[in-house]
């Protein structure tokens, strides 16, 4: 049975630990990395032996940040030794892919999803906050270290990401002031932009071809992106591409289908109003109101079919 704790509980039992793993969420976004790599650092700083892992490829454009090229990828059947497991930004187990096999140790999940399924050991969570950066850097400040310019960066990232630059919804003060604080400590948010707003050409063009693919259901109210297998490649990202159906007048909720395997299809929505986690929760994923994803263990028209036939039930018995 799962545990909810406060920060300062958490602090204790990531003191207890001598080893541990501290894993990102597959899909990995900004979010997840920078929270990941900031207390990475920072348990280090500590005399703590730490591993990072992720069962996914990282994409490029987050090549930048400071220990991104310290991940481990686990292989299956092998078996990785610590005294704790640390999930970081992650509302249920399978966000973790094979690492939860691979692994055997309690397990602490620090989150800020609201669709959180409480799977772990001990949570930590905070629904309020913008991004489990937020989370993350007021940990950080707690453990009295040095929160290095490396690590500031890291935490600006995940913020920034996940609160779409500070235009997206979840944006709080308390968002605005850890970023302000990050800045005094010489983070460049001019340059962290650059570097996560640049694309490859092979990315735009791998856009112009998705966004040939765009449709819409529900009278203009759902926009919807596909990408297929023979399209799909782990090394290019394309998270920032369900933004382009959102700004469509008239659409409400934006939908990604991304056919990363046969009979795998990974979800993103967006949405104005209406409670996409809940949508996400009845496929095993989860996220937050106005943004959530899942994974649908079938082909991308099938995962289709079933995904919008959730959205119009939501949309129809909320009007």
């Amino acid at each position: 049975m799962s545990k909810r704790i406060t920060l300062h509980e958490a602090l204790d039992i990531l003191k207890k630990a001598n080893s541990l793993i501290l894993v990102s969420h597959v899909s990995p976004d900004g979010d997840t990395l920078g929270s990941t790599l900031a207390l990475a650092e920072g348990l280090k700083q500590t005399g703590k032996k730490v591993t990072i892992m992720v069962d996914d490829e990282i994409a490029s454009t987050y090549s930048f940040m400071p220990g991104i090229g310290e991940y481990v990828h686990p292989k299956k059947g092998q078996s990785y030794e610590a005294d704790l497991l640390v999930i970081v930004d992650s509302s249920s187990l399978d966000r973790i892919g094979i690492v939860e096999e691979c692994v055997k140790a309690p397990i602490l999940n620090i989150d800020h999803h609201v669709s959180n399924n409480e799977f772990a050991d001990y949570i930590w969570l905070d629904a309020s906050a913008a991004a489990t950066g937020e989370m993350m850097f007021a940990l950080l400040k707690e453990m009295q270290i040095e929160i290095t310019l490396a690590m500031s960066i890291c935490l600006y990232v995940a913020i920034a990401t996940d609160c779409g630059f500070f235009k997206y919804s979840n944006t709080t003060a308390a968002s605005m002031r850890a970023a302000a604080e990050l800045l005094e400590r010489g983070v460049e948010p001019n340059v962290i932009s650059d570097f996560l707003e640049m694309k490859s050409r092979t990315n735009i063009e791998l856009l112009c071809k998705i966004l040939n693919t765009l449709t819409f259901d529900e009278n203009g109210r759902i926009g919807i992106i596909e990408i297929s297998n023979e399209d799909y490649n782990k090394e290019i990202d394309t998270d920032s591409f369900i933004s382009y159906p959102r700004y469509v007048m008239g659409v409400e909720v934006a939908v990604m289908f991304k056919a990363v395997e046969p009979k795998k299809t990974r979800v993103s929505m967006r949405s104005r109003w209406i409670d996409v986690s809940k949508i996400a929760l009845a496929f095993n994923g989860g996220g937050h109101k106005k943004a959530a994803g899942c994974t649908i263990e079938e082909e991308l028209e099938e995962a289709k079919k079933q995904l919008l036939i959730k959205i119009k039930e939501e949309m129809r018995a909320i009007k």
